[in-house]
C-alpha cells in the first residue's frame, strides 16, 4: 500500500512557529493505570529478574491523592513499555512510591505542611519538604543512608517521568538539588568474609559436592545447583543477577593454556563482563567446552570450568521443556513443591530465594559459625567482598587493578566495597597495641625513629592567626557557613548573602545553640509568623496567582513549626526556654527593624508620620548646632 504524506502541522511545531513553549499533551488517566500486569503488558518472552509480575496501588484509592496513584502507575507503564527500564527498576519504583504517597496522604508529623493536590501542582517547595520528611522518617526509623538516598532516588526518576510525560510543567532541574541526600554511609551493611570464615565455607561446599559426586549425598536439584552456584561466586566475586542469569554460552576460552572466560550481562548498564577463571584440568581447553551430547558424566574438579560444566550437563534435559524467557540459563532445575506462581514438577531457574535456602542447608549441614560465635552469615554481597578483599592483596593496594578485576571504577570499587569485619578489627588492634608501641620505642639514632605528630584540634573560637573564612560567618538568623559562595549567596566574591527566608532551606545552615543564636532564631520565627498572618488576611486562603507570594507563604509555613520542631530534637531545653523568654520580652533589633519597616510600608500614615518625625529632629538638630 503506498504510502501518503500529512502535509498537518503539530501542536507542538505550530507552538513552536507562534512562539510559545511546546508543552506535551496529557494522557487521560483511568483507575486502571493503578494496576499493571506486567506479564500480560510484556508478553511471555519478557525478561523478569524478580518474582514480581503484578504492581498493584489500588489500595491507596480513595485517600485524596487519586490524581498521582493513577499518573505514577501510567507512568511506571511508560517506563516498561519504552524498554528504557527493566523490570527489577520499575519494580523498584513501584515498591518506593509509597513513601511518596505517605507523604501526600498526610502523617501526624506534618500536619501544616503545604501539599500538592496534583501533580500540576507541584513546585520545588514541595519536593524539599519531600525531602526533609524522608530524612525525618529514615532518622526515626534507623535507616541507612544507602536506604534513604535509594528511597529517594526511586521517588525522583517517577517525578522526572512525570514531567516526560507532560504531567508537571517547568524544568526539572529546577525542582531537584544536587546532593539532597548523601550515598556514602559511616559503615557496611555487609562485611566481607575473613580468611578463615571463607575456608571454612570452601571445605563445606566441596564436601558436600564430593559426597553428590560419589553418590553418598542426596539434595534437590536447587541445593546442588545453589552450591555450585556458590562456588563460582566465591571465586569470580560477581554481581547477583548477571550471576543468576548467567546464560549457557557464558563460556568460552582464555587467553592463556589452562584458563577460560566467564562472560556475564549486566543489564541496567547494558553491559557485558568478562572474567577470568580455571578450566577444568586435562585435554585441550577448546575441546573441554564443547559439551558432548552423550556425556553423563565429568571428572570431579572445583575449578570454575568443571563446575560449570557439571550445571550444564546435568541440566541439558531440562532445556526443552523449560519456559521461553529462561530457556539458555544455566541453574536450571525441576520444582519438587509448588511455590507462588510455580507449579510442581515445572523447570525453573535458581532465584535469590531459593539460592538463600541452599545457604541455609550448607550452613545446617556443617554447623559453620563466623569469628564471632555466631551462625556464619552468607551471602553473594560477603562474598564479592571477600573478593574484592584478595584482589586489593593480589594488586599490593592498587586501587586502580583491583577495580579492573572487579569490573568497577576506582571510585565506585573504592566507595562500596571496602569494610571492615572481625578478624581486620583484631588485626588493627594487635597492630596499635603492639607493632605500633614497638615502633616507638625502638632503639636508634632520633632521625630514624617515628616521630608522633598529633593533629590539632580548635575549638569553636578560635585564635585570630587562623583564616576567619573557617568560621561560621553571624547573620540576621544564626550562622551561615558561607555567605559569599553557600548554597543561596550571590556569589560575585563581595557581597555577603542577605536571602534570610531561604536560611532554613540552605545547605550552609549553622546554628550552635547558643542562646543568643536561639534568640535571634526565634525573633525571625516571630516575625516570620507575623508576614503569614497580614498574607493570609489579605490574600485569604485560597492560592493566587502571584507565584512570588505564594512561594513566600509556602516558605513560612514550613519554617515556623520546623523551627519548634528543630529546637527542641537539637538543643538543651534550659536554653530554648531562656531564648523563648528573651524573645517574648523583646525581639532582636535586626527584626525589630524589619516588622517596624513592614508596618510603614502597609501604613502610609504611619511612614507620613515617621517622616515627620525624622524632620523635626532634624531641625532639633541644627537650631542646637547652630546656638
Amino acid at each position: 500500500m503506498p504510502r501518503t504524506k500529512n502535509y498537518e502541522a503539530s501542536d507542538i511545531r505550530v507552538a513552536q512557529v507562534a512562539g510559545r513553549p511546546a508543552q506535551p499533551k496529557r494522557p487521560a488517566l483511568s483507575a486502571s493505570d493503578a494496576c499493571i500486569d506486567m506479564k500480560a503488558l510484556l508478553g511471555p518472552h519478557a525478561r523478569f529478574a524478580g518474582t514480581k509480575r503484578i504492581l498493584d496501588h489500588r489500595s491507596w484509592l480513595g485517600r485524596g491523592i487519586d490524581h498521582w496513584v493513577c499518573t505514577t502507575g501510567f507512568c511506571l507503564r511508560a517506563m516498561l513499555l519504552s524498554g528504557a527500564r527493566t523490570t527489577r527498576s520499575v519494580t523498584t519504583y513501584w515498591t518506593n512510591a509509597r513513601y511518596l504517597f505517605e507523604y501526600l496522604a498526610g502523617d501526624a508529623q506534618t500536619p501544616a505542611a503545604p501539599k500538592a493536590k496534583t501533580p500540576q501542582d507541584l513546585s520545588p517547595l514541595h519536593v524539599q519538604h519531600f525531602i526533609g520528611w524522608l530524612k525525618n522518617r529514615a532518622q526515626a526509623e534507623g535507616w541507612m543512608p544507602s536506604s534513604t538516598r535509594s528511597a529517594y532516588k526511586c521517588v525522583k526518576a517517577l517525578l522526572v517521568e512525570m514531567f516526560v510525560q507532560g504531567f508537571i510543567e517547568g524544568e526539572s532541574s529546577r525542582f531537584f538539588p544536587r546532593g539532597a541526600v548523601t550515598w556514602r554511609s559511616a559503615q557496611s551493611r555487609q562485611t566481607s568474609l575473613s580468611d578463615a570464615e571463607q575456608e571454612r565455607l570452601a571445605e563445606a561446599i566441596k564436601s558436600d559436592l564430593s559426597k553428590i559426586h560419589h553418590g553418598r549425598l542426596t539434595l534437590t536439584q536447587s541445593a546442588v545447583q545453589g552450591l555450585r552456584l556458590l562456588v563460582v561466586a566465591h571465586r569470580q566475586g560477581l554481581n547477583p543477577t548477571p550471576l543468576l542469569e548467567m546464560r549457557r554460552d557464558a563460556l568460552a576460552p582464555g587467553f592463556l593454556p589452562g584458563t577460560i572466560r566467564i562472560r556475564t550481562s549486566k543489564y541496567r548498564n547494558k553491559k557485558n563482563h568478562s572474567s577470568i577463571g580455571r578450566a577444568a584440568p586435562g585435554g585441550d581447553v577448546k575441546e573441554r567446552l564443547k559439551v558432548q551430547p552423550d556425556e553423563e558424566d565429568l571428572f570431579f574438579d572445583l575449578s570454575e570450568g568443571a563446575v560449570l560444566q557439571q550445571a550444564i550437563a546435568s541440566t541439558r534435559h531440562l532445556v526443552d521443556p523449560a519456559p521461553a524467557a529462561i530457556k539458555q540459563r544455566i541453574w536450571l532445575y525441576c520444582a519438587r513443591a509448588k511455590t507462588g506462581a510455580i507449579q510442581k514438577g515445572s523447570v525453573t531457574c535458581l532465584s535469590g530465594t531459593s539460592l538463600s535456602e541452599s545457604i541455609a542447608g550448607v550452613i545446617r549441614r556443617h554447623g559453620l559459625l563466623g569469628d564471632d560465635g555466631k551462625p556464619l552469615q552468607v551471602n553473594l554481597s560477603r562474598l564479592r567482598k571477600s573478593r574484592f578483599d584478595r584482589a586489593l592483596r593480589v594488586a599490593d593496594g592498587d586501587m586502580a587493578i583491583t577495580a579492573n578485576l572487579m569490573g568497577n571504577t576506582p571510585q565506585v570499587a573504592g566507595a562500596n566495597y571496602p569494610s571492615m569485619n572481625d578478624a581486620r578489627k583484631a588485626e588493627a588492634a594487635g597492630f596499635m597495641n603492639v607493632d605500633y608501641i614497638a615502633s616507638m620505642r625502638q632503639n636508634g639514632p632520633p632521625s630514624k625513629r617515628l616521630e608522633l605528630r598529633p593533629v590539632p584540634v580548635h575549638p569553636y573560637k578560635v585564635p585570630e592567626n587562623l583564616a576567619s573564612s573557617a568560621l561560621p560567618t553571624p547573620s540576621a538568623i544564626s550562622s551561615c557557613q558561607d555567605s559569599i559562595n553557600g548554597q543561596h549567596a550571590p556569589k560575585d566574591g563581595r557581597h555577603n548573602c542577605d536571602r534570610y527566608v531561604m536560611c532554613l532551606f540552605c545547605s550552609s545552615f549553622a546554628i550552635v545553640g547558643e542562646v543568643d543564636e536561639l534568640w535571634r532564631l526565634f525573633s525571625f520565627q516571630a516575625f516570620a509568623r507575623a508576614e503569614l498572618d497580614y498574607l493570609d488576611k489579605e490574600l485569604g486562603e485560597k492560592r493566587t496567582a502571584d507565584e512570588l507570594l505564594e512561594d513566600l507563604r509556602d516558605r513560612y509555613r514550613i519554617a515556623i513549626p520546623y523551627i519548634d520542631d528543630f529546637t527542641q530534637r537539637q538543643f538543651v531545653t534550659t536554653r530554648v526556654v531562656e531564648a523563648r523568654a528573651r524573645t517574648a520580652a523583646e525581639l532582636h533589633p535586626y527584626w525589630e527593624y524589619q516588622k517596624a519597616t513592614s508596618r510603614r510600608a502597609r501604613r502610609p500614615d504611619l511612614a507620613r508620620e515617621q517622616h515627620v518625625n525624622d524632620l523635626r529632629d532634624d531641625t532639633e538638630m541644627g537650631n542646637s548646632v547652630g546656638s
